[in-house]
């Protein structure tokens, strides 16, 4: 991991930003406590890395305290999965995100109250709603769409999209696009939550 950030300087000299497009809700207030966070885990390749990179980017901040995702991957059972699936598959049209949709017009009461409970009572969940890498022709392929709803009230917070590049392959291009889409959604959310203060 250290070979990584260090390395991260010369990933972004070497990526290029292809489409990014960010949404947060003005209206949502982190107040003063702490708030946990829930990432959910990246199931979507089976990359081994995966968790430790996500553990080492999401670091706690004053306001907001990160839950080992490894711990989280423990609690996805089928039913929670399954729940998380719905959530997956809400494609928000651009009209319906200007109007920052509730959680809950996607997935009930119960159904947030059982996320919740399943990932150690957190506050917020972080979600990879769409996590794709590829590798091809010496170069790696890299896009996200992270969603970030509160587990208390349902508010929709946040939702950041970004396809990018870089120009390297294997293990290693592996590692610098997960933590680089991973730093990418922790920076943009600590630059909306220091513009609320």
């Amino acid at each position: 991991m250290k070979k990584i950030l260090l390395s991260f300087l010369f990933l972004i000299v070497s990526t290029t930003l292809v489409f990014g497009q960010k949404i947060f809700n003005k209206n949502y207030s982190f107040g003063d406590n702490q708030k946990t966070v829930a990432f959910v885990p990246i199931v979507n390749n089976d990359f081994s890395k995966n968790d430790e990179i996500v553990n080492n980017v999401l670091k706690d901040t004053l306001n907001l305290k990160f839950i080992d995702v490894s711990i989280l991957r423990t609690k996805l059972n089928s039913e929670t999965f399954n729940i998380l699936k719905k959530i997956a598959e809400k494609d928000y049209k651009s009209n319906e995100l200007k109007k920052f949709p509730n959680l809950k017009t996607i997935i009930n009461t119960n159904e947030i109250d059982l996320i919740k409970h399943s990932f150690q009572n957190a506050d917020i969940l972080l979600f990879p709603i769409v996590f794709n890498i590829e590798q091809k022709g010496g170069m790696t392929f890299g896009s996200s769409k992270f969603r970030l709803y509160d587990l208390n009230s349902g508010e929709f917070i946040q939702q950041f999209t970004e396809k990018t590049n870089v120009n390297i392959s294997g293990d290693e291009g592996m590692e610098m696009m997960t933590a680089f889409l991973i730093i990418s959604e922790k920076t943009n959310l600590l630059e909306n939550m220091s513009r609320k203060k």
